[in-house]
């Protein structure tokens, strides 16, 4: 039976509860014989949507992504007001979308066309349509803890209006669940549809608080026209409330859908309060930053709404963390990647303990235990349909990954070492044990790495990269580094063995990814070993996790930070997987050529591990940037490798890109490591040269929480520290740029009950890049700290920033390296021949001396700031240049 469009007319006036009561089943509606009795109406009376302190507020964009997203649910859909509705498992429906019927027009005004603006909030979202007789604004809510969504119209109009309604039915499982025999009806006792199949286990009911009659034509299955249901508008009553429409689903009894629908209705205005009072305790209670780059700060807000929003709970499985959100369409029930993965959580866990997000991780690395097969492997990925289909029996995909497991590993060990949290490890150490056993079984060849020909994938899952693959660079990292937990875990759990164990097996490790994955020819580290005992000798980011976690040794991992660094793999948005002069570079590859910013935030954060800020914070600024351009306040998955645009098929809310804005950024910009164990944290900050003042609130470790203030100018820095908790000892490390003399350190207590006693002596380490002074203060909640350092003269150069424009080519500057020379300075630079770039530089005054590849002048300003102008040889393609500068004579 074919179904036609269904047609709703809700009248302007109530209708009496008596005839409300009504409602007599249409012939052949499938299952209709629960009805429940109309409810008393629900009223939304108009209440204050007051805007954020990180509101973004923008024109509308068509065909721009914007997403809506909660624990029980998700809207997923456009800025131009189109829609799929989620409330998990179930994708409800699809082309959810609002037009208005005005006297002027014969034809209603497709809401999509007057779609004028968009206010993105943490807790709602809010889509203006503007029209020269109407405003309507539509606020969009995922309650916390409510199983639906709630959009609530605020109209405005001088004329009769009547606002059409429009969905097209799916209630299917997501990916790759599925059953049959759906329908839908209209209920008329609620003013609402009923989608539901044969069985009646699977429910959704869509509909308004607002009085109606209407009609439907019923099937015994769903077709392809959408669902309509009409709101008649009266502007007097429209100027007194709002006008709900609720969105309830779930693996339900339909009377308990119909209670979920009922109460989201009843508790609007209560729904808003609880969300925004979320919103503002997430943004309350981790840490923030205040710099002179007011976009970094906002990017860093939304990064923690963002991190916090990957939590989803399912009835069938427990709260865990998605990887990301996208439209599925009308032919898929995959919405992006809306399901559970343990690499990505894992990944994400590294921005979540620097800024305090503790409960959530913890939450997570138990949902993951609880999925642990049983010789140890942690799930690679856990659908939302798992519940319902043998997901873990008869699909390949939970456990094809061999990352995952060291990934969680290292998570567990990261997240102690951050919060001090003893019950935890124990609670876990038994999961920890068999993640363990299964790794140690997944090293098979004695070279201390376990295998990805035993384990399963690690750094790509398709493209011609990833041929006879043995061993690859990444997972070797995080395997390394998960054994320096291991080690650390097991002597706090008293397991000496299992400790010592560790540690041979990581000296074996670290020995192959040192030697084995070195290519002196090439003059890098090598992607992969190879099942014919050969390495794959690609230049790619993925160096980037060993790098991260500092397990190269220094001299090498130069020379291949110094090709990380250059427009190969480091475009001007983001870093590529595979470098540009491979053959097999694609820059629309998944794997083999794109942009992403899950390992731009790895490649960055090996940067600021070696020291090499002017190499990492041009990406870190990239990502940073992403945040605004796209899906407002999110990060898409990857980009074309040749123009900063989304590729096709990416995801646009993707968590492990917005976790790699935050990584980066407090770990290595602010460079923040806690040991809460042992009661003690380092900071070590490597700020732009630009900056004068930043201030960094709220970092935690373990019962502590430390403020601090960093002033900088071109002859000294300082930190001041604001401590509240227990005791802490403080290791604050000052960078001393290159070349600097009469070099001296300071520390005081500032206030009458933070005596210090003697000031240490303070000696200066030199190393490649810059000098360091390290100073070490035991902190308490009586005062303030101050930790400085002073010297004369010294240079150093400013990372070069793009501002990204959609479209455009990479086309920035890179510094590639900079060093002391003999009376100097070494200034390293990759660019566009024949191209001009001005750098910044802060200091002492300089002068070029020499210079290869380019001619180079340097113009000086005040107050220790100076501009170097370059304009590269002639030519095709890109070039190098090497600057020598020397000090100006007087």
């Amino acid at each position: 039976m074919t179904r036609l469009p269904t047609r709703i007319v809700i009248s302007m006036a109530w209708v009496p509860l008596a005839a409300a009561l009504v409602a007599t089943p249409a012939s052949g509606q499938v299952g209709r014989t629960d009805v429940p009795v109309a409810p008393e109406r629900s009223v939304v009376p108009r209440f204050e949507v007051r805007p954020s302190a990180i509101s973004l507020v923008s024109d509308v964009r068509p065909g721009q992504y914007m997403g809506v997203t909660g624990p029980h649910s998700a809207w997923l859909g456009l800025e131009t007001g189109q829609a799929e509705l989620w409330v998990h498992p179930l994708k409800v429906a699809r082309d959810f979308q609002l037009s208005f019927k005005i006297p002027q027009y014969r034809d209603p005004v497709r809401g999509a066309n007057v779609a004028r603006s968009i206010e993105v909030r943490p807790e709602a979202t809010t889509i203006t349509y503007s029209h020269m007789t109407f405003t309507v604004r539509q606020h969009i809510l995922a309650p916390r803890d409510r199983q639906g969504l709630l959009v609530l119209l605020d109209v405005e109009t001088f004329v009769p209006m009547e606002i059409v309604v429009q969905f097209t039915p799916v209630l299917q499982y997501m990916w790759p669940g599925s059953f049959g025999g759906q329908y839908v009806f209209w209920d008329e006792a609620h003013d609402a549809f009923v989608l539901s199949e044969s069985l009646q286990q699977r429910n959704a009911v869509i509909g308004t608080a607002w009085p109606s009659e209407g009609e439907a034509h019923p099937a015994h299955q769903l077709s392809e026209a959408p669902a309509t249901f009409v709101i008649p508008v009266d502007s007097a009553r429209a100027a007194r409330e709002l006008i709900p429409i609720a969105i309830a689903a779930g693996t339900l009894p339909r009377d308990s859908v119909f209670t979920h629908y009922e109460a989201l209705l009843a508790d609007a205005p209560a729904l808003y309060a609880a969300s925004r009072a979320w919103a503002d305790s997430v943004l309350a209670s981790s840490t923030s930053l205040d710099t002179p780059d007011d976009a970094l700060d906002l990017a860093l807000e939304w990064a923690k709404v963002n991190l916090e929003e990957q939590r989803v709970c399912n009835p069938d499985l427990g709260c865990g963390f998605v990887a990301g959100w996208g439209i599925s369409g009308s032919a898929s029930t995959r919405p992006g990647f809306g399901w559970y993965f343990g690499g990505d959580a894992a990944i994400n866990s590294l921005a979540m303990d620097a800024v305090g997000q503790w409960d959530l991780v913890a939450e997570d690395l138990r949902f993951l235990a609880r999925y642990q097969r049983a010789d140890g492997k942690i799930p690679h990925e856990v659908s939302q349909a798992a519940g319902r289909i043998p997901w873990f029996e008869e699909y390949p995909y939970p456990y094809y990954h061999a990352d995952t497991t060291p990934y969680w590993m290292v998570a567990l060990w990261e997240l102690w070492r951050a919060s001090g949290d003893d019950a935890l490890l124990r609670e876990l150490w038994p999961a920890y044990r068999r993640a363990w056993a299964w790794c140690l079984s997944a090293e098979t060849d004695g070279d201390g790495i376990i295998e990805n020909t035993v384990g399963g994938y690690g750094a790509i899952e398709v493209g011609g990269l990833g041929e006879g693959l043995h061993e690859d660079i990444y997972l070797a990292g995080v395997w390394i580094t998960s054994l320096e937990g291991t080690a650390e875990l097991a002597r706090q759990m008293g397991d000496r063995r299992m400790a010592e164990r560790a540690e041979r097996l990581r000296a074996t490790a670290l020995e192959t990814l040192n030697e084995r994955y070195w290519r002196p020819g090439e003059d890098q580290h090598a992607f992969a070993i190879l099942q014919s005992g050969e390495t794959n000798d690609n230049l790619t980011a993925w160096p980037g996790t060993a790098l991260s976690f500092g397990l190269l040794e220094p001299a090498r991992a130069e020379r291949t930070l110094r090709k990380l660094a250059t427009d190969s793999i480091s475009a001007d948005w983001g870093a590529r997987l595979l470098s540009v002069g491979s053959d097999l570079y694609d820059p629309l590859h998944y794997n083999n050529g794109a942009v992403w910013p899950f390992m731009t935030g790895f490649v960055a954060w090996g940067q600021y591990r070696y020291r090499r800020p002017w190499a990492g914070f041009h990406l870190v600024d990239a990502v940073k940037q992403h945040t605004f351009e796209w899906g407002r306040g999110r990060h898409p998955e990857n980009f074309s490798g040749a123009y900063y645009t989304p590729m096709d098929a990416t995801v646009p809310h993707q968590f492990f890109a917005t976790s790699m804005l935050v990584t980066p950024l407090l770990r290595g910009v602010i460079g923040w490591k806690p040991d809460a164990p042992r009661r003690r944290a380092v900071l070590a900050p490597q700020l732009p040269p630009s900056w004068d003042t930043v201030r960094v609130h709220r970092l935690r470790v373990g019962e502590s929480t430390l403020d601090v203030e960093i002033a900088r100018g071109t002859s000294g820095i300082e930190a001041v520290v604001t401590a509240a908790g227990p005791p802490l000892e403080l290791e604050v490390v000052l960078p001393v740029p290159l070349g600097a003399r009469d070099v001296f350190a300071g520390m005081a207590g500032i206030g009458a009950d933070a005596p210090l006693g003697d000031r240490p002596e303070a000696e200066v380490v030199w190393g490649t890049h810059d000098g360091t002074i390290s100073q070490t203060v035991n902190v308490d909640g009586r005062g303030r700290y101050a930790v400085s350092a002073f010297w004369q003269g010294g240079l150093s150069v400013a990372a070069p920033t793009v501002t990204l424009v959609p479209g455009q080519e990479s086309t920035g500057v890179r510094v590639v390296d900079f060093t002391a020379s003999e009376n100097g300075w070494t200034l390293e630079l990759e660019g566009r021949r024949g191209a001009v770039y001005t750098l910044d530089l802060f200091g002492e005054p300089a002068e070029v001396s020499t210079a290869a590849g380019a001619r180079a002048e340097v113009h000086e300003g005040g107050e220790g700031r100076h501009a170097i102008q370059v304009r590269f040889d002639d030519g095709a393609g890109r070039g190098l240049a090497r600057i020598e500068l020397a000090r100006r004579s007087p």
